[in-house]
């Protein structure tokens, strides 16, 4: 598709209606008649970004002055259909009836800064790379399933942190138990009768340790069920069904989804009621083993009472070994629940590496993608221009998310950002915070191991997947050849970055080009040689709009529409649209343009040269 037109309602160019060709339109006229406002307009309407963060704002404010309150169309075309696309001065999006592709657009001053930044030379080399919209999808899916794997790993070592209280007493407790034991069997050798009491008290108390842990199971799946039962309650309440629809019942966008949703949700109702009727039952199983607990104690004191009688000292050694052997089988009961759950955090940790080598390797292909423009971009520009892709060469997030995680720990988080992401791989950081290993951190980072050790506990307290899913841009590298040598344009003058911008962008077959000025900085004979050339060798269905001071671009370039932009001091306002070989097109090149007779003359000698 191509912009076919361009409407204007309001402000300095208000009443503007301007058709466009589908090749080359060449917009000139006095400085202050409107040129980088048509290009600016064009951006807003279409919502194309800017290439640098600078710009963004600066463009909208520049549209948005210009419109005053107005609004403006933009009618985009092909041989099939034509989409109108407006966007009123104060509108967050543009209105369509259809999607489309905006145009590439780049300012006078995106062309000559767009090479300092990275993010700037990265994006544009991205809009040379097909589909990306597909690969950005295919990013966001890989980290959001990196993310939901650490959010399980969080939950889990919370629980396991949670349930491992209090299990460093088992050694404790088992030693207190041989020696209540021992005291026990001397107190038991006194007498036959305290002997078969004994052994009946260690019945009861045997059976009153496992009722003890049943009730302590049965309650915590309880206490599951009730959860569940209680989250899936909250989001049936919190359902207010689909959108209402007004119209025809036939043509309703959501028709065939409304009973499908509503027995869904009537499922999640009827699963969150099974979950609450588990709970109940888990509850009701509960109250006679409670039941049979406080009789078991109740015979257990009538026991250790009949005891003292002999020896008050048995019963003391009876009470104090029953007790302990409760604490002791409670324990290991939740010894057991966490090594179950270690196993499954050690079977999560897998599932999340698995997900991170699919986020590397959809990244990886997003840099293959990038590498293969580059080389087909350096091929058409050689030897002069050449455009290098290094991955993973951007770690500007990476440490980013690695300052933010510290913050509040009293550490010095930015130096330890830069340490951390210019030595260690989020991959490598993961695994030195999975084992704790804060040994291996200090020797790879190269820091001291206290330092190392609070490095690695804030981390696990904070969480870590912000730094795993942070993404390490590849960079990209723009080259001129400057005598013998190829310098990067992050060394080059303004004009030579300028040289190296415009040859890329003119490379595009597939965009609208929208670019404004973009001769400032650049000599004629560059302009003539190396501008003009890209223009004349364009793909006939590429059309490019394109504000300039300089007669050789319409005129050498071949220019299918010349645009001459007026202004009677307030408003601003069409004065010729036509074709480059009509008179009002000459003259208007000839009266406003640098260069304007020599242009012509220089065209004349062009088709001379050729023709013999």
């Amino acid at each position: 598709m191509h912009i076919e037109r361009m409407q204007v309602e309001g402000g300095f160019l208000d009443g503007l209606d301007l058709k466009f060709a589908a090749g080359l339109n060449v917009i000139i006229g006095a400085r202050g008649t409107g040129k980088t406002s048509i290009i600016e307009l064009i951006r807003f309407a279409l919502a194309a970004r800017n290439h640098t963060s600078e710009a963004e704002k600066r463009s909208a404010s520049h549209a948005q002055a210009i419109l005053n309150g107005g609004e403006v169309s933009v009618s985009l075309g092909d041989l099939f259909e034509t989409i109108v696309v407006s966007r009123g001065a104060g509108d967050d999006e543009p209105r369509a009836q259809e999607k489309f592709v905006p145009p590439l657009v780049l300012s006078q001053t995106e062309i000559e800064t767009l090479g300092l930044s990275d993010a700037g030379r990265l994006r544009l080399l991205d809009s040379f790379v097909s589909g990306r919209g597909s690969q950005k999808s295919e990013e966001a899916a890989a980290i959001s399933a990196v993310r939901s794997a650490l959010k399980e790993i969080d939950s889990l070592e919370a629980e396991i942190v949670s349930s491992s209280s209090g299990l460093d007493q088992i050694t404790t407790i088992t030693n207190q138990i041989k020696e209540l034991v021992a005291q026990e069997a001397a107190f038991k050798a006194t007498s036959i009768d305290m002997a078969a009491k004994q052994e009946a008290l260690g019945g009861v108390v045997a059976k009153t340790t496992s009722l003890a842990i049943e009730q302590e199971m049965l309650g915590r799946f309880e206490t599951t069920a009730d959860n569940w039962a209680t989250q899936l309650a909250a989001l049936v309440d919190d359902d207010f069904g689909l959108e209402g629809w007004d119209g025809d019942e036939t043509a309703d966008p959501l028709g065939e989804f409304r009973d499908r949703y509503a027995k869904l949700v009537d499922s999640v109702r009827a699963i969150s009621s099974h979950f609450d009727g588990l709970s109940n039952a888990a509850s009701a199983k509960r109250e006679p083993i409670q039941k049979r607990r406080l009789e078991n104690d109740g015979t257990a004191r009538s026991l250790r009472a009949e005891i003292s009688k002999v020896a008050d000292g048995a019963g003391v050694v009876a009470r104090q070994l029953g007790q302990a052997q409760t604490a002791l089988g409670q324990l290991q009961a939740k010894a057991k629940i966490v090594q179950d759950r270690q196993t499954r955090l050690k079977q999560l940790r897998s599932r999340r590496d698995e997900r991170l080598v699919e986020l590397e390797t959809v990244r990886n292909k997003r840099y293959q993608n990038r590498a293969k423009a580059a080389e087909e971009i350096s091929a058409a520009l050689a030897p002069q221009i050449r455009i290098e892709v290094e991955p993973l060469g951007q770690f500007g997030e990476y440490a980013k998310a690695v300052t933010d995680a510290l913050r509040g720990s009293g550490m010095k988080y930015n130096d330890l950002a830069d340490i951390i992401s210019d030595r260690i791989s989020p991959r490598e950081l993961i695994r030195f915070v999975d084992n704790n290993d804060y040994t291996g951190l200090a020797e790879a980072a190269q820091l001291p191991r206290d330092r190392a050790a609070r490095l690695l506990g804030h981390l696990r307290d904070n969480g870590v997947a912000d730094i795993v899913t942070s993404d390490i841009e590849d960079n990209v590298k723009m080259l001129l050849l400057d005598g013998l040598e190829y310098k990067p344009i992050e060394s080059l003058s303004a004009g030579q970055r300028c040289t190296v911008i415009l040859a890329m962008v003119l490379q595009h077959s597939q965009r609208i080009l929208v670019i404004d000025q973009p001769e400032d900085h650049l000599d004629n004979a560059y302009i003539a040689t190396t501008v003009v050339k890209a223009l004349r060798n364009r793909k006939t269905e590429t059309q490019i709009i394109l504000s300039t001071h300089n007669a050789n671009i319409p005129v050498l370039g071949g220019a299918e529409l010349v645009i001459e932009l007026s202004s009677d001091g307030r408003n601003g306002f069409v004065q010729v649209c036509k074709p480059l070989d009509a008179i009002e097109a000459v003259e208007a090149i000839t009266k406003v343009m640098e260069g304007g007779r020599e242009a012509f003359e220089r065209r004349a000698e062009f088709y001379e040269d050729h023709h013999h």
